[in-house]
């Protein structure tokens, strides 16, 4: 079908990144999707290859045909498995959370014909929680259970409120971590750097399930929903997990020297507050490249992990700190990589974080004044 009013896909030259805050403005919610790729895509009616990009609606927009912002750039050319990589953003009232559903749809770019929608209601999603999707709709000519016949779209999608939930019994809301760059320039890195971030509850069982190839506790664990109907059970995810919550950030370039300014929010009710021996903060490294294969969550080895202990000392630490928002570490290394720096050695990332006890957040996180910790390259190690 065509599309009533078609929204043209973002050029190259325009920005897709929209402004990325954790919470939503007061008495709406924001509904923060990244489109990832998509693969098996059908043809469009005349046979002809996609050339495809994103439309994000909610169902009241598509009700009164208003035309969405929140859209994707097309591909380079015709493909049936696209990467987009884009992030963009759908605004709703509060009070309709209950009944408004987050529309993707799938769109050539050259007959504008709609070539896949996927519906998702809102309700389901428990707020600021990331969840990895896989859209999985049969195609035309087969069934969704076929595995040659699925079309599978990978998207993260995160529903943000304007406020922090917090548990009874919970001091803070969340932690927030503010990742800068990789500190020196590297000698062999040939693409952009996707960081995958996560607070695990208990480090050293952690790295017992990776060694045993855990497909929960590698790369990105994928939800996958079949439509057209997903079940409510599809969105159950546990409070406290002992592989975390992890989140994926941006690509950051250039290659000689990635750099992300990002934020990642974790919240205490998933257990991100309770520093402990055992709590950890792993940051795990990979080529944006080999996001790129048939299946974008297929993520290739990671270059490297950074793991930072969240012992009771570096609490102790921040309240301690008269006047200081948190946390500005310096040098934590990257391990386990075969990175170099343009000097031979292993490279180092800076990185804040702070805790948050109120719901509502004021500032946003940045480098000082904060209590500086430089760790050495003999920390972190077992």
């Amino acid at each position: 079908q065509n599309t009533e009013d078609p929204e043209e896909p973002l050029v190259a030259s325009q920005s897709t990144e929209p402004k990325m805050g954790h919470l939503s403005p007061s008495n709406k919610e924001t509904i923060t999707v990244t489109l990832h790729g998509a693969t098996n895509l059908p043809a469009c009616k005349d046979g002809s290859e996609p050339w495809p990009y994103v439309v994000v609606k909610s169902t009241s927009e598509e009700k009164n045909n208003q035309s969405s912002k929140a859209v994707t750039s097309v591909t380079s050319e015709p493909t049936r498995a696209p990467i987009w990589g884009d992030t963009v953003n759908v605004e709703i009232r509060a009070e309709d959370a209950g009944q408004e559903d987050v529309i993707l749809k799938v769109v050539d770019n050259r007959k504008k014909q709609e070539l896949l929608s996927y519906k998702i209601p809102i309700k389901y999603l428990r707020v600021l929680h990331p969840y990895h999707f896989e859209l999985v709709k049969p195609t035309q000519s087969g069934k969704a259970d076929e595995a040659t016949a699925k079309t599978q779209l990978y998207a993260t999608v995160v529903r943000k409120s304007s406020f922090i939930p917090r548990d009874i019994g919970c001091n803070h809301t969340a932690l927030e971590i503010f990742l800068r760059g990789v500190n020196e320039p590297l000698a062999n890195n040939p693409n952009p750097m996707v960081v995958i971030a996560r607070v695990v509850p208990n480090y050293k069982e952690f790295k017992v399930s990776q060694a045993n190839r855990d497909l929960a506790s590698v790369g990105l664990p994928i939800t996958p929903l079949s439509f057209p109907i997903p079940s409510v059970m599809n969105f159950d995810e546990p409070r406290i997990s002992q592989n975390g919550c992890p989140q994926l950030s941006k690509p950051g370039g250039p290659p000689e020297q990635p750099l992300w300014n990002q934020s990642f929010l974790f919240q205490g009710r998933d257990g991100a507050t309770n520093f402990s021996e055992d709590t950890a903060l792993v940051l795990e490294y990979y080529s944006s490249a080999s996001m790129k294969g048939s299946q974008p969550w297929t993520l290739d080895q990671p270059l490297g992990i950074s793991v930072l202990p969240l012992e009771s000392r570096l609490y102790q630490k921040m309240l301690t700190g008269k006047g200081l928002d948190g946390l500005h570490v310096e040098r934590l290394p990257i391990m386990d990589t075969s990175l170099k720096t343009i000097n031979g050695e292993a490279p180092t990332v800076d990185l804040s974080f702070q805790l948050l006890s109120s719901e509502v957040r004021l500032h946003p996180l940045d480098f000082p004044p904060f209590l500086s910790v430089v760790l050495g390259c003999g920390v972190c190690r077992d």
